[in-house]
């Protein structure tokens, strides 16, 4: 039997049954969209939560000091010391946060001179970020809210008003420094507390040793020197710790954030999904199987008239195929849209500006995996109800005609 006239039949038989396959049309449409929305929005919620939470820079950082009056080379040789184990990747000295007062008239509340942490990805939302080895410069957070002690009022500055602009701050100790404001960052980070003005570390390390030597025993900080231990891996972090309590005695800055409900979260959306993802494969092959089913008399009439088994999978198969294939471009359409038009947009309003910011796409990787469930799944059935025709008796089929 020629090709040709198989897709005539197969056309015919799509035709003729209009009613279930508008029907099947919409299970498959329906079933795609929820598919890749919610495999879309989980992935993105999970790297959220691997890097933002569970890899946050304060889960990967151990912090330790050494009184000021231990010897260079004793320090040199403790530090070379922590350097050497596993999964270390930085140790560096870091200084104490200023707080400083801007002289200049332009801003009027207490402000804090911190530093950027190494292995942390600042995002800037305007101007540029500053290399460490430059000097007399900042940037500011994206909204400052700055109170007026005179007019007790408090005004929101948008820091991109302020790039370009020299601004002069006044520490502890009087010592004044001009700045110039190169950026503006996010401080959706639970690590920022908003009234930070970041400057690069050298230039704190060089400020609290002015503070320090300025303020003749009365300053604030100490001259004790603070280290952070970078470690590659917040999984690493445990069995670091252990290892560097040989030289010092490490300890850790908690997060802000509480990390376990969202990995519970997550296990239990995946969970869902899972669920969720068995339960389309499982209608959508009760469906089929059903459908097929009722066209035991076709199927019948078929083999009456010489078709072979291999002839009969083609015209299931290609018949099933062709209205998943439509349904499914359809679903995928309908997503995009949603996506756009809908989810995004709500994800906007509800995470938007924060750590947990996240948009969700269509990925082909998800279409092309529930085409090839789907593929899967027909086959089965196909070759399921050709079996089934083999081991019927014709002659019973057509007398029930």
């Amino acid at each position: 039997m020629k090709n040709k006239k198989l897709g005539m039949l197969v056309k015919a038989s799509i035709l003729s049954r209009k009613g279930a396959t508008i029907f099947f049309c919409c299970f498959m449409v329906i079933a795609t969209i929820l598919v890749l929305v919610s495999a879309g929005a989980v992935m993105p919620l999970k790297n959220n939560i691997d890097q933002n939470i569970n890899n946050h820079i304060l889960n990967r950082e151990l912090n330790f000091e050494i009184n000021e009056n231990t010897p260079q080379n004793e320090i040199d040789d403790t530090i070379s010391s922590i350097k050497s184990i596993e999964h270390i990747t930085n140790v560096y000295n870091v200084p104490a946060e200023l707080d400083v007062k801007e002289t200049s008239g332009v801003l009027f509340s207490d402000y804090t001179l911190s530093y950027v942490h190494e292995g942390y990805n600042l995002k800037i939302t305007s101007g540029r970020a500053f290399k460490e080895n430059e000097e007399n410069v900042a940037v500011v957070p994206e909204v400052l809210k700055d109170f007026n002690s005179e007019s007790q009022r408090i005004n929101k500055i948008d820091g991109k008003t302020l790039v370009g602009k020299n601004l002069i701050f006044a520490d502890e100790s009087g010592k004044e420094h001009k700045l110039k404001i190169v950026g503006v960052y996010n401080t959706s980070d639970p690590i920022f507390t908003g009234n930070q003005i970041l400057i690069p570390r050298n230039s704190l390390i060089e400020f609290n040793n002015e503070v320090i030597a300025n303020a003749k025993g009365m300053a604030s900080i100490t001259s004790d020197k603070a280290y952070k231990i970078l470690v590659d891996d917040a999984k690493n972090l445990e069995s670091v710790q252990s290892e560097v309590s040989s030289y010092c005695e490490p300890y850790t800055m908690d997060l802000n954030f509480d990390s376990q409900s969202y990995n519970v979260a997550l296990i239990i959306i995946i969970g869902s999904i899972v669920f969720f993802a068995l339960f389309v494969i499982a209608g959508q092959y009760m469906f089929v199987k059903s459908n097929i089913s009722r066209r035991t008399e076709e199927l019948a009439l078929y083999r009456s008239l010489g078709y072979k088994s291999n002839q009969l999978f083609y015209i299931i198969f290609a018949e099933y195929f062709l209205i998943g294939i439509i349904s499914i471009a359809v679903g995928t359409i309908l997503t995009v849209l949603l996506d756009i038009l809908l989810i995004n947009p709500y994800l906007m309003n509800l995470v938007g500006n924060t750590m947990m910011e996240m948009t969700v796409n269509v990925s082909a990787v998800y279409i092309l995996l529930f085409l090839v469930i789907y593929l899967i799944v027909l086959a089965i059935v196909s070759i399921w109800a050709v079996k089934r025709s083999e081991k019927t008796d014709l002659s019973v089929l057509l007398r029930e005609r």
